[in-house]
């Protein structure tokens, strides 16, 4: 199965200096919005004008990821510290038995960033953060950002220094593609997986389905996931169960 969903399908809300374009339901859009695509409950980009924040009370039981894409973010995490990202940066906050407050907030100049919802194998626990500065453990064009399997970690404990993904409590894999135009990806998954790709920037084909930037592409049912660019195209594609 593959369903592509456009821009004019999602949710578009707008406060206080913030735009969410929502994938899933969240906050006020509800209204004929799917709740999940397996283990991904929030798929958000997020546009922050200078000075804007985005903030969230109180969550838990919950992986939140975030990917900038322009602009300078500052991350703060209450009890957990803060991180300063940049365009290329993921952090991950596991927020266990919960985070009283996070906050995403832009510099003097517009930010936009990713943040996708995970959706944990177990309640509880700590919460915790991890950061990965620009990984490439894959090279230029693939990069495996954050996974919840043991084996794509190798025994590292450098905070994500040296590129490898950072860990997450979900059966999940969060991978960022770079594709030049006329350029060819390949993904490897189960027929029993749930891969949603979200189309960042550019043009492709993904199965035979075109998809513009700012499409979403639900898809199951396949155990290899082949993507052509048209023209230079980023991708975000999460891989669960």
């Amino acid at each position: 199965m593959i369903k592509v969903r456009h821009p004019s399908e999602l949710g578009h809300l707008v406060q206080d200096g913030v735009r969410l374009d929502c994938h899933f339901a969240f906050r006020d859009y509800v209204d004929r919005a799917p709740l999940h695509w397996g283990r991904l409950r929030v798929l958000n980009r997020v546009e922050l004008e200078a000075d804007a924040a985005f903030r969230l009370d109180h969550e838990s039981a919950i992986e939140i990821v975030t990917l900038v894409l322009d602009g300078v973010v500052a991350a703060l995490v209450d009890g957990l510290g803060d991180s300063l990202l940049k365009p290329g940066d993921c952090h991950v906050v596991s927020a266990g038995e919960g985070v009283a407050l996070a906050t995403w907030k832009a510099g003097g100049a517009p930010a936009s960033l990713l943040q996708l919802w995970l959706l944990p194998e177990e309640e509880g626990g700590e919460p915790e953060i991890g950061l990965c500065r620009n990984g490439d453990r894959f090279g230029h064009q693939h990069a495996l950002l954050a996974s919840g399997f043991p084996a794509d970690d190798p025994e590292e404990t450098d905070q994500g220094r040296s590129g490898d993904p950072l860990p997450l409590k979900a059966s999940a894999r969060v991978l960022r593609l770079m594709l030049p135009a006329g350029g060819q990806a390949v993904v490897p998954t189960y027929a029993d997986r749930c891969v949603y790709v979200l189309v960042a920037a550019g043009h492709v084909e993904i199965l035979g389905h075109d998809a513009d930037a700012g499409c979403g592409v639900a898809i199951t049912g396949f155990e290899t996931i082949i993507l052509h660019a048209f023209e230079p195209s980023t991708l975000i594609v999460c891989d669960s169960d």
